[in-house]
Order: C-alpha cells, then sequence, then structure tokens
C-alpha cells in the first residue's frame, strides 16, 4: 500500500507514533551527556619519564632518545615531539583521527620494553592516552586554610583526595601546590668521611637495613607458622638506628653521620589563589559524562568534607575557584532561548502566510515533533548536548517547515480542484512526494563528506551535521504522515477561506508582477534568447566576481570565557620563590581592578603564569578584550622575566589567534642563533602581536669534569665520581617507610645549604675505594679506602646551558609561537609570513635547517583544503542523486546553478556580520561550514520549479506554459519556506551571548545564501527552463519531451 495513503487511513497508529517520539525524544534529552563543546578526541600518547636532578642535555641523551629510538616504530604514528627538561622528560605520540588509542597504547607499552640502556636513577615510564577529558579541567577546587601549603597537601593526599576521586563522573584528581610528604637523610660529607664510610655504604646499608624478608614456612606441632625477618622501620626516627659499619670504637649509626627527618619534597611550585598562598585541586572527567551534574555532586562533595574538617576543628575547606558550568549554562540558555525565538517567528510567518490558525497548526507542529526526535538520534549515536549540536538544532527549525509547507499546498490546490480532504490529502501527498524526496536528500546528502573526514574541525562539524540532516530526514517522514493526516481531519468542511483565497496570490502584488515577468519568458525569438543568454551570464559573472569579498580566514573562535591567562617566562636560573615574588605586581594589579572576581598564578618548573577570572556582568566580547588589553601594560614591566603575556582563554586546544613556527636543525647553538633571528623578523609582520621562543639558554649550571687519570689513581671512574654528586646534591631515593598503610619515600642526601656554590662543591669530601697495586714481591695489595675532595678529581665551573631541550621527528628543534592581534585574521598574517619571512629565512640557513609553520596555521590550511573537497564531492553528489531522481544529466545543471548564487548571499551575510558584530562574527572553519549547508538547500526551490514543471508537461501541458505555471505556483511555498527558514535563523545570525561565536558567522552565512539565492532562483531558474526549451527547438526543431521523475500524480 501507499505510505501516504496507509497513513491516511490509519490516523490512530500515526498518533500513537507521535506519542511516542515526542516522549522518547523528551527522556533522552534528560539521559543524553551535557557539556560546552563536542568531545575532540585527539588520538595522543604520552610518555613521561622522571629523571631527578639530571640536567636537560642528560635527560635528553640518556632518556629521550632512549624512547624515541623504539617509538618511532610504533604503527599509525604521526608526529613523535619530545622535550627534554631539568628532571623530565616527555615524548608526545600523534595519531590519525580514528586512530583506536586503546589498542595502540598496547604496542607503545611493548616498545617500551626493547629499551636497551636506562638510568638507574630513572623512574620509569609512564604512559598516558590524551582525551578531550582527560586535557580539561571540569573544576578547580581551592583548599583555603592557615596552615603551611605543604600540611594542607598532606591532608588533601591522606584524606580529600581520595573523597573527591569516589565521586561519580571523576576520572582523575591533579593537586597543585605544596609539597609531597618525604623522609629526607640529610647526611654531613665531613662526619661520612671521618668514619671512612663512603656514600655507597651509606647507601646499601640502609637500603638493606630497613626491610622485611620473607622466609617461608615452619611445620610445627600439626601447626604451619610463617617466617618473616622483620628489620623495616616503623617511623623515620628508627632509621638513625641503623648501623653502617663496626669499629674497635663502636658501631656507626646513621643518626651519627646524618640527620633523619620526617619533610617534605623540597618545593618546585607554588599556587597563589588571589594573591595568598595555596593548594588547587584540578578535576578532569570522564568521557561521556554530564558536565552540570557532576559539578552538583562535586559541590556537594566539598559540603561533606567541608563538614567533616568542621567538626575535627581543622583549619580547611574547600572552595571552587573555576568551573565550566557557569559558561555552559549560559551558552545553551542562550541558544535554547533564540532556538525557541526563531520557532517563534517561523510560526508568525506561517500565519502571516496562511492566515489560519488550522493551517499553521498543521505545518507548525513538524517543528516539535522533526527537533525532539533528533535527541532520540543523539543518544543512540552516543552524542552529546552541547553549543553545536543544539546550534545545529536550532538552525534546523526553520528548515523542517518546508516539507510540511510543500505538502498543504499541494493539498490545497486539490481541494480547490473539488476533491474531498482525504483524497486531496493522499492525491496532493503523492504528487509531491518526488520532490520534497528529492530536496530531503540533497540537504542530507551534502553532510556526507564531511561526517567522513577525520580531523578536528570534521570533529566539530560532526554533532550539527548530524542534528541538521536527522531533523530534514525526520521533517520528511512528518510531511508525508503526519501533515496528509491532519489536513483529512481537519479539512473536513473544506479547505479554510484565507488559505484557499491565498493560493492564488499572484493576481495582486508581487505575485501580478511575478507572472508578468514569467509571461516574457514566452518569446522566443533571437532578442528574447539573447536577452534570456545575456541575463544568465551576467548573473555568473557576478556571482563568480562576489569571491572577491571572501574574507580571510580563520581557524576556530576563541570564545568568550569569563577568564584571561597569561604565561611567564621567567630569566634562566630564577629561583621558584623568587618567581613567585615577582608575580606578585601583576596579581595586585588585577585584584585591585572592578571587573575581577578571582585569579590565581602558578611557578614552577614547567609552567609560570596564571589566569584571571572576571565577574559574570564584564564577561562580554568587548569587557574580556578590554580587560585582556589592560594587561599589557603592568606584565611588559615586570622584573626578572624575558615576557610575560597576556593571553584570552581559548575553548579549543588550538587558540584561533595564534599559530607556530617550527625550526629544526642538528645543533642547539645554531638553532638558538636562528631562532632569534627569527624571532625579530616575525615580530615586524603586521598583525603580529608577540612570538614566543621555547629554547631559553642561559640557565646557570655547575658543570663537574672529572681528570680521569687522577680518579683511577684513587680506583674512581666518572660514573662513581657523578654517583657521589648525583646523591649529595640531587639526592638518591633508596627505601621507602610505610605510615598508615601509605608508602613515603626515603631521600638520601646533603642538606641545601652545605653545597651552594662551586667551591663548596668541590672542598665536598667523600670516602674513595682504593685500587689494587702490585708490591715489591709481586703481589696485589689493595691501596685501602682514602678521603679526598671532590675538586681532587674533577674541577667544577660555572656553566651556562639550555632550560629545555625540544626534538621534532627526533631532531633538535624551536617552537615559536605567534600571538596575533585580535583584529588581524588569522588568513592574512599567515601568509604574509609564509611569503616574505619563512622563504628568506630557508634560504640563509641552507638545507641542513628546515622551517615551516605549523599549529593552527598548519591545521587551517588542512581543514580549508579538506573542506573545499568537501564542498565539491557534496556538489558532485548532489548532481548524481538529482540525475537519478530526475533522470536526466541536463536539468540537474540547471538546478545547481543557484549554488554560486548561494555563495554569494553567504559571503555578503558575513561580511555585514562581521562589521555589525564587531569582528564577533568571524569566517572560521565553522562558519565555512555554511557553504556546504546552503549547497544542500538552495537547490530545494529550483527542484520544486522544475519538478513541478515536469508535472505540468506530462499532463499534456505546452512546454513554456508549464514553466511559468510550476514557478507561478511554487512563488508561494518557496517564499514561505525560505522566509521562514530566514527568521528561524536571524536570532542564531545575531550572536551576541555566551557561545554565540561558535555559530554566528555559520548562521550569517546560511541566512545571506538562502536569502538571496531564493530571489534569484525565482528569476533564474525559469529563465533557465526557457533558455533551454529555446535552444532545444533550434536545435532539434521541436519541442524537448519533458524530463522523466519518479512516479507523480498530475496536478489537476
Amino acid at each position: 500500500m501507499n505510505p501516504i495513503r496507509a497513513a491516511v487511513e490509519r490516523p490512530y497508529t500515526v498518533a500513537v507514533g507521535v506519542v511516542l517520539a515526542l516522549l522518547f525524544g523528551v527522556l533522552a534529552i534528560t539521559s543524553i551527556p551535557v557539556q560546552l563543546k563536542p568531545l575532540v578526541d585527539t588520538p595522543r600518547i604520552t610518555v613521561d619519564t622522571n629523571f631527578r636532578g639530571a640536567s636537560a642535555v642528560e635527560v635528553e641523551e640518556q632518556v629521550t632518545r632512549e624512547l624515541e629510538e623504539v617509538l618511532q616504530t610504533v604503527e599509525g604514528l604521526t608526529e613523535m615531539v619530545s622535550d627534554s627538561s631539568e628532571g623530565r622528560s616527555g615524548v608526545t605520540l600523534e595519531f590519525d583521527y580514528g586512530t583506536d588509542t586503546q589498542l595502540t597504547v598496547v604496542d607503545v607499552i611493548n616498545k617500551l620494553s626493547q629499551v636497551q640502556r636506562w638510568p638507574e636513577e630513572a623512574d620509569e615510564p609512564v604512559v598516558t592516552v590524551q582525551s578531550g577529558t582527560q586535557t580539561e579541567f571540569v573544576m578547580w577546587i581551592v583548599a583555603h586554610s592557615g596552615m603551611d601549603p605543604d600540611a594542607v597537601r598532606r591532608l588533601i593526599e591522606d584524606d580529600i583526595k581520595a573523597r573527591i576521586e569516589r565521586v561519580p563522573g571523576v576520572a582523575s584528581l591533579f593537586v597543585a601546590g605544596g609539597s609531597p610528604r618525604e623522609v629526607q637523610v640529610r647526611i654531613d660529607p665531613d662526619a661520612l668521611a671521618s668514619r671512612g664510610i663512603s656514600v655507597n655504604a651509606l647507601l646499601t646499608a640502609l637500603s638493606r637495613g630497613n626491610m622485611n624478608v620473607r622466609g617461608g614456612t615452619v611445620e610445627t606441632t600439626g601447626r604451619q607458622l610463617v617466617v618473616r625477618t622483620v628489620g623495616r622501620a616503623p617511623q623515620a626516627s628508627d632509621l638513625a638506628r641503623i648501623v653502617l659499619s663496626e669499629t674497635p670504637a663502636g658501631s656507626v649509626l646513621l643518626g651519627d653521620v646524618a640527620e633523619v627527618v620526617d619533610s617534605y619534597v623540597e618545593r618546585s611550585g607554588f599556587v597563589r589563589i588571589s594573591g595568598t598562598p595555596g593548594v588547587a585541586l584540578g578535576v578532569r572527567r570522564q568521557a561521556g559524562v554530564n558536565v552540570i551534574e557532576l559539578v552538583d555532586r562535586l559541590e556537594l562533595a566539598m559540603d561533606r568534607i567541608n563538614d567533616v574538617f568542621a567538626a575535627r576543628n581543622i583549619d580547611l575547606w574547600l572552595a571552587s575557584t573555576y568551573e565550566e558550568t557557569d559558561y555552559i549554562r549560559a551558552a545553551i540558555s542562550f541558544v535554547t532561548n533564540n532556538m525557541l525565538l526563531g520557532a517563534g517567528l517561523a510560526v508568525i510567518v506561517l500565519l502571516a502566510f496562511l492566515r489560519s490558525a488550522r493551517s499553521v497548526l498543521v505545518v507548525a507542529l513538524s517543528i516539535p515533533i522533526s527537533l525532539i526526535t533528533v535527541f532520540l538520534v543523539f543518544q543512540a549515536l552516543g552524542r552529546s548536548l552541547n553549543v553545536i549540536s543544539l546550534a545545529g538544532v536550532a538552525f534546523a527549525s526553520g528548515m523542517v517547515v518546508d516539507n510540511a509547507i510543500v505538502v498543504l499546498e499541494n493539498i490545497f490546490r486539490h481541494m480547490e480542484a473539488g476533491r474531498s480532504p482525504r483524497e486531496a490529502a493522499i492525491e496532493g501527498g503523492q504528487e509531491v512526494w518526488g520532490g520534497v524526496l528529492a530536496s530531503t536528500l540533497t540537504t542530507v546528502a551534502v553532510f556526507v563528506p564531511i561526517l567522513l573526514q577525520s580531523d578536528e574541525a570534521s570533529e566539530l562539524f560532526a554533532d550539527m551535521a548530524l542534528a541538521i540532516s536527522a531533523a530534514v530526514a525526520l521533517s520528511l517522514v512528518v510531511a508525508l504522515t503526519v501533515v496528509p493526516v491532519l489536513a483529512a481531519l481537519l479539512y473536513r468542511g473544506g479547505a479554510p477561506r484565507t488559505a484557499a483565497r491565498e493560493v492564488h496570490a499572484d493576481e495582486r502584488g508581487i505575485g501580478r508582477l511575478y507572472g508578468r515577468f514569467l509571461e516574457t519568458l514566452s518569446a522566443s525569438d533571437n532578442n528574447a534568447v539573447a536577452g534570456k543568454l545575456g541575463f544568465t551570464l551576467i548573473v555568473l559573472a557576478l556571482a563568480l566576481a562576489s569571491l572577491k569579498l571572501t574574507p580571510p580566514a580563520e581557524y576556530l573562535p576563541t570564545g568568550n570565557r569569563n577568564m584571561v591567562l597569561f604565561f611567564a617566562d621567567p630569566v634562566p636560573g630564577t629561583r621558584t620563590e623568587a618567581i613567585a615574588d615577582n608575580l606578585a605586581p601583576l596579581e595586585q594589579f588585577a585584584l585591585a581592578q572592578p571587573e575581577v572576581d578571582r585569579m590565581f598564578s602558578v611557578s614552577g618548573p614547567f609552567f609560570n603564569g596564571g589566569g584571571v577570572i572576571l565577574k559574570q556582568e564584564y564577561a562580554t566580547a568587548e569587557g574580556i578584550a578590554d580587560f585582556h588589553q589592560s594587561l599589557y601594560g603592568p606584565a611588559s614591566t615586570l622584573a626578572g622575566f624575558r615576557f610575560v603575556v597576556p593571553v584570552r582563554s581559548s575553548l579549543f586546544e588550538d587558540p584561533g589567534k595564534q599559530f607556530e613556527v617550527e625550526l629544526s636543525g642538528p645543533d642547539l647553538a645554531g638553532l638558538g642563533a636562528a631562532s632569534e633571528r627569527l624571532t625579530e623578523r616575525l615580530r615586524a609582520v603586521p598583525g603580529v602581536e608577540f612570538v614566543r621562543n621555547s629554547l631559553v639558554t642561559g640557565r646557570p649550571q655547575l658543570t663537574v669534569t672529572v681528570d680521569e687519570h687522577r680518579a683511577k689513581d684513587a680506583g674512581l671512574d666518572v660514573a662513581a665520581v657523578g654517583e657521589v654528586v648525583a646523591t649529595l646534591v640531587a639526592g638518591r631515593r633508596v627505601t621507602t617507610l610505610i605510615d598508615a598503610g601509605r608508602e613515603v619515600e626515603v631521600n638520601v642526601m646533603a642538606p641545601a645549604a652545605r653545597i651552594a656554590s662551586a667551591r663548596e662543591l668541590e672542598a665536598v669530601p667523600f670516602v674513595a675505594p682504593g685500587v689494587l697495586a702490585r708490591g715489591l714481591n709481586g703481589e696485589l695489595r689493595s691501596t685501602g679506602t682514602r678521603v679526598l675532595t671532590l675538586g681532587s678529581v674533577a674541577t667544577v665551573e660555572t656553566t651556562i646551558g639550555p632550560q629545555s631541550i625540544r626534538r621534532l621527528e627526533r631532531e633538535r628543534n624551536v617552537l615559536l609561537t605567534v600571538n596575533i592581534a585580535e583584529d588581524a585574521p588569522l588568513e592574512q598574517v599567515v601568509a604574509a609570513v609564509e611569503e616574505t619571512v619563512l622563504p628568506a629565512m630557508a634560504r640563509e640557513l641552507g638545507p641542513a635547517y628546515t622551517v615551516a609553520v605549523g599549529g593552527s596555521a598548519d591545521k587551517l590550511a588542512t581543514t580549508l583544503r579538506s573542506l573545499s573537497g568537501g564542498f565539491g564531492l557534496s556538489v558532485l553528489i548532489i548532481y548524481l542523486l538529482l540525475v537519478a531522481l530526475f533522470r536526466s544529466w541536463v536539468t540537474p545543471v540547471i538546478i545547481l546553478v543557484t549554488v554560486p548564487l548561494a555563495l554569494t548571499g553567504g559571503l555578503i551575510g558575513i561580511r555585514v556580520a562581521h562589521e555589525l558584530s564587531g569582528g564577533q562574527a568571524a569566517f572560521d572553519v565553522i562558519a565555512m561550514l555554511g557553504f556546504v549547508i546552503l549547497a544542500g538547500i538552495v537547490v530545494n526551490n529550483a527542484i520544486l520549479i522544475v519538478h513541478q514543471a515536469n508535472n505540468f508537461r506530462e499532463a499534456g501541458m505546452d512546454a513554456r506554459r508549464a514553466i511559468a505555471e510550476s514557478a507561478r505556483s511554487r512563488l508561494r511555498p518557496i517564499l514561505m519556506a525560505a522566509i521562514t527558514t530566514v527568521f528561524a535563523m536571524a536570532p542564531l545570525a545575531a550572536g551576541g551571548g555566551a557561545g554565540a561565536e561558535l555559530y554566528q558567522g555559520l548562521g550569517a552565512i546560511i541566512v545571506g545564501g538562502l536569502a538571496l539565492s531564493t530571489l534569484f532562483t525565482l528569476v533564474l531558474v525559469p529563465v533557465l527552463l526557457s533558455l533551454g526549451q529555446d535552444l532545444s527547438e533550434r536545435l532539434g526543431g521541436h519541442a524537448a519531451q519533458p524530463a522523466t521523475q519518479p512516479a507523480t500524480h498530475p496536478t489537476a
């Protein structure tokens, strides 16, 4: 049975289906995870290794190179970047989008087992799979207390951390500020040397004396006893009683040569919250967790923890200092309100055209049915509820009525012809089902290339593409089932008079003028043909010329989060405490500003900087931009820094207003000189605001150079001397204590005040093992242990070295991060750099060095190529679909002529929106998706005209009259559908609220393109059809046969 007839004959079945769809759709809305933006799951694996006390050069040589050697063969690897800094190696492996990192990490772990040489003092590598949820913090919690930050951190690690990690949805917790607990064995080198005990002997005695050893079992009198040899110290003070050696004077205990202190790791980082030292906890969420619900659970958990500590009279309480939910709620609320406003405007437009409450109800019901059911699709595919997906639903709110309008208008036409409402509903729906199917398929098909692409931008597009395509597809089902059923039921007394009268509105106003225009197309003399051809060429030429309106492209929008970050690069060698103190003037300036709510600052070996959170009333695009600019003055005057640069907090991993330049080469000296020259040239490019250089040289260091001959005479080698130095200066972790079920590291070291200069290091005494020497009788004898100073076997001098060493694909590399002004387009600045700076630099450096742009610039270029290819593929898919539907190779070409007109309108739309919004509506890659969407929807109007012309011709109407009548009969539904869609999208294109920067440019392009293409389609398509008829008659000498199409019934 025909599905339309089946629906009309079974209204109860259709009603139940609608109710169930709405019910399950509402349930889906309540269960879909809510977050700010789609999860862009970057396929990335990191391998981190701690190598305490090692310089950047030693880390690179002994750890990073070994890791790179085995990791370079990991399957699917696209890029390997490493960073070697003081005490730490980090290797980042990037893979193609779509890579299953859970399987790849197994390969990485297997590769690590193949490392041949590994420093004894280095920790085991830690492998981490990074995803979008693991790199972003959903909340920052601050522990307020009058206690020392080290004590606060101890409380957090002993009690609070586990409580928060148990909250459902929490993936991990990062603690910043304070230092972990450790037991320090602070040895006195002089006391150790005077007793003839070497450093290695102390380490061995401590390690072997602080342990429990299994002893098996013993069977006795029918019982089995477990045998244990117990020697582990129950507390720190017990370590002091470990015997190091026996002498005639008695036992030498550890406490005789060292002080055992229950202390904390030397603090390497400081956290200050609004100027006060503190400890912060960053919470990462699990994938697929509702952010708003998680934050609510975290706040409840904090309240409970605060109650527990208050009951214990402990001076500590937790509070949230930053969370995403305020911005998420504001962004989702704004887009939801715009969606409702757009839907309301669409209904008003329908009422203005249809002038009948019943007719408006029939059409408008397609909005909630289609849009609410979309969330069922989202739930089934595991997608989230975010600003992008909701914007897609909002954009679809004006598009889902198009099919319903076409079907309802044709039902009216059949009712006017005298058919009953029931027969009119069946016949009217059957007649246009081919046209609405074609228009729906073209709209949905354009998203296929987008969904098949694999890059960051496509991950963002996917939710919007899915929302629009699913809503439009569902609207087709509604138009061919629900609309005929409602029409058959509601119009039993006949079509509303107002609606019936307005069906032929071409007798007045715009319709009359349009009719006169269509009458002119009946002329087929040479002048008329030349006029039609000239008009077509002029329109297409103007469309082609409009490409000059294309604005410079951006990558991704920055966003309007109410936070401004600042990054600081201290002078090499500055102590961490001094860095924190040097940031204080900037903190004082920021906290004194009325728009600032709170702030934080961090100083440490891997990051120096902070963030300023603005009050909600100042969290506008203009307010954030103004405050961002106001930080430049005080930031530039801070002492002790190479630079301090404020940066707006970005919604994405790659900020839109910066890009990178990669400089690779064989040696650090050459890279350093080249990077300085390149930095100066980049700063001279218009639009460049600041350039950060990753290569920091000039790090003060003490270099110990061993005299191998003197060392050998003392029974030593470079490794032995290095181990003594490493133990005294960096410390050596040789054992642990168990306290309340937790392991506490025991670190052997010299007091920091004992060795503070090259001279003091040279004067440090230590016991050398001696050598075997052959005596006068030829026997080998040991020369015995000797007390030496380090200066007797080595020289110590103050030198400088790199603070960190970056490597790209196993080659030393410098990363220059280029920040550009807010009003400077990314594409324009990058083009200037690639055309004027990089070629000259490459010629100067020669083939041993390479220089190229990366980061946002590289991703922008890749995405532009991807979008261009996707757009072309979308047009090809549309063409092939139309060929299959119309069974003609020529007719689809006429329909596709509307696409260039849409591009023109889109370019005009983004230009106007950019000016009116003060630059808020940017031509970024999300906005560019609008052109792909336009390609699918602007052809719908042309499809309706061509489809109806074919209907008329199949019914026996003259070809020229069929063209005129089809355009005239489709004027009203085309205008109604276009104006409804434009009004529904207008609030989104206007922007002005949280999250609007993600879709405002996209909305402007669609509104502009749809408006302009609709106007020209009504003129150009009849002209092209008439011109085709003229040429066909001249070439063939007879009237052309109609293009065939899916079976339909002619209009009466």
